[in-house]
């Protein structure tokens, strides 16, 4: 849906699914400690979790569950932060750190943006997220911990702490209530890895593979959404509960594990940096100037010369907002701060990644990448 739904829109909206950013860690940016896991060394009945990997997808939605991650054909000149990030994390001794040797060691992502809030194919972009559990053999656990027998002891939490802004500012976090700042909606499945949005029928109609109602979260897989610029460190956890994870009939919220959950016991504290670049709408209006500045040189070329032309990035101290939803200091700052995170001071061939995930297009018609 990437490729044809965004060229299906004025380059005035030119909007939905645009693309996230990524970057190196930097000094100022908060750093995971190792987390240690309070329970001691009891076996989860589920199995005990030696190795964990998150990978982060960058998406769109067809409904309130229906994520969809279509993955681009592109190559680009930096890392690409426009399909899927991965993370691997190990247990050492009681404690949980991310895996020695991984091509970095955070997640950048660009802030949400609806262009109206009633219709979820408009509020973009959403980053899919699926946990993998392993033990120490290897052996995926996933099967186990979202079995039918077993999946109402198990649920996986997600909040921020140590939040600032680019500027080093502190920015408050409310524990009660983090979703200034961080979203998360449950999207598991009653066969984990199996698609409810495009699922087979039976014979009589009926889908073979459904979302668990929202009475039963896990999270292995969900998405999230960042409503704010910043950094931030992302906290997950994963608890089991024996007496299950209800209170009056009502599930947790996302970020806060209940009284009933907190009777159980926590299997593990993931932490992992957080940068969230720049507003979404950014990612286009560059695209756009590229587009527009193209077209005006063909139309300016000489009829034997209009083959020629190629697109180019617009320099730095000529970027602006051509629909005017930034100033020209504001679309300056975004890139300046874009190329501080991927390691770079070549804004033009970052901008030129950002055209060539736009023309990269996917399977959009596979039913892959559905939750």
């Amino acid at each position: 849906m990437k490729l044809s739904f965004i060229k299906t829109l004025s380059f005035g909206l030119l909007a939905t699914l645009a693309l996230g950013l990524s970057a190196c860690t930097s000094d100022d940016e908060p750093t995971p400690r190792p987390t240690p896991n309070p329970g001691g060394g009891t076996v989860s009945p589920a199995g005990e979790i030696a190795r964990v990997t998150l990978t982060l997808s960058m998406g769109h939605l067809h409904g309130r569950k229906d994520f969809h991650f279509v993955p681009s054909s592109g190559k680009y000149d930096f890392r690409n932060i426009y399909d899927t990030q991965e993370f691997t994390f190990v247990k050492k001794g009681e404690t949980w750190t991310l895996a020695e040797g991984a091509p970095y060691a955070d997640f950048i992502a660009f802030q949400l943006f609806a262009w109206d809030p009633k219709v979820y194919s408009s509020i973009a972009p959403d980053y899919g997220a699926i946990i993998r559990l392993y033990d120490a053999k290897g052996k995926l656990l996933n099967d186990e911990y979202t079995s039918e027998a077993l999946r109402s002891q198990y649920q996986f939490f997600s909040y921020p702490t140590e939040a600032k802004d680019f500027d080093g500012k502190p920015i408050a976090v409310n524990a009660a209530d983090p979703t200034s700042l961080l979203r998360y909606v449950y999207c598991d499945t009653n066969v984990w890895n199996k698609s409810a949005s495009k699922s087979p029928e039976d014979k009589d109609g009926k889908k073979l593979y459904t979302f668990l109602p929202d009475t039963e979260p896990i999270g292995i897989k969900g998405y999230y959404q960042f409503p704010e610029t910043g950094r931030f460190l992302l906290n997950i956890e994963l608890w089991h509960s024996p007496k299950g994870k209800l209170e009056g009939g009502k599930p947790s919220p996302f970020f806060a594990p209940n009284a009933t959950v907190k009777s159980g016991k926590r299997l593990l504290h993931l932490t992992l940096p957080v940068n969230i670049g720049a507003q979404k709408r950014f990612m286009d209006e560059v695209i756009e100037g590229i587009q527009n500045d193209y077209s005006r040189r063909v139309r300016e070329a000489k009829d034997e010369d209009k083959e020629k032309v190629k697109y180019q990035a617009i320099p730095l101290d000529k970027l602006t907002s051509p629909n005017g939803f930034f100033t020209d200091e504001e679309m300056r700052t975004f890139a300046q701060r874009m190329m501080k995170l991927l390691g770079t001071t070549d804004w033009e061939r970052l901008a030129m990644d950002f055209h060539r995930y736009y023309t990269s297009g996917g399977n959009e018609q596979s039913n892959e990448g559905y939750f």
